[in-house]
């Protein structure tokens, strides 16, 4: 079995944490779920490579498949693109790379806010409500041809926004931006119900 499968093994075992400074909701001393997961990490045997300092680019080129063997094996670099850029790690493991991004949520259902999920990103969800993890890749909640009318359509509102801004020509410099928000409706929001949850954690394992 390798590393990575046992490492995404006992990150299923977790309880719940709080994605911001604050006692976990179990009786654990770790600060953050980050942190929580963090330690999960160095507990498998993956050495701290240091924080931040990738640029987005070469982030999406490694996830394209760039080179990346100047990355120590069996190493993992927290928050690479920074505290409000995804993901929270990359991990080498084995030769391969994985992009991890934690979550937090109280009831069943994540938040992605303005990003859209990624594809190849493996995300780590935690519930407050049953005190559980499950995880997932962000492809299998979004497929491809999902996720490219959504960015068409975010594109397309930001065209909008351009040319309201030209006619707009407010005194003060204010104008409009269209935000982009990605949120759940329906019966099948709750990741920790839905019928799919241990496919879709059956199929990271597998994949690692």
């Amino acid at each position: 079995m390798s590393k990575m499968k046992k490492f995404m093994e006992d990150v299923l075992t977790m309880p719940y944490f709080k994605n911001y400074a604050a006692e976990s909701g179990a009786v654990h001393n770790t600060a953050k779920h980050e942190n929580a997961v963090a330690d999960k990490l160095r507990k498998h045997g993956y050495s701290f490579n240091g924080e931040g300092g990738i640029r987005q680019n070469q982030r999406d080129a490694w996830l394209d498949g760039e080179d990346h063997s100047d990355i120590p094996d069996n190493s993992y670099i927290s928050q690479p693109c920074g505290t409000h850029n995804s993901p929270d790690f990359i991990v080498k493991s084995e030769g391969r790379l994985y992009f991890l991004e934690c979550k937090s949520v109280k009831s069943g259902t994540p938040m992605y806010n303005s990003g859209v999920p990624k594809a190849e990103y493996i995300y780590i969800l935690c519930s407050e409500k049953y005190d559980q993890t499950t995880i997932y890749f962000g492809g299998d909640v979004l497929p491809s041809e999902e996720a490219r009318l959504i960015k068409e359509h975010i594109a397309a509102a930001r065209k909008r926004d351009e040319e309201f801004n030209k006619e707009f020509g407010n005194d003060y410099g204010i104008s409009y931006y269209t935000r982009p928000m990605i949120q759940h409706k329906g019966l099948n929001k709750d990741y920790f119900k839905h019928p799919m949850r241990k496919q879709l954690e059956q199929k990271v394992l597998n994949a690692v």
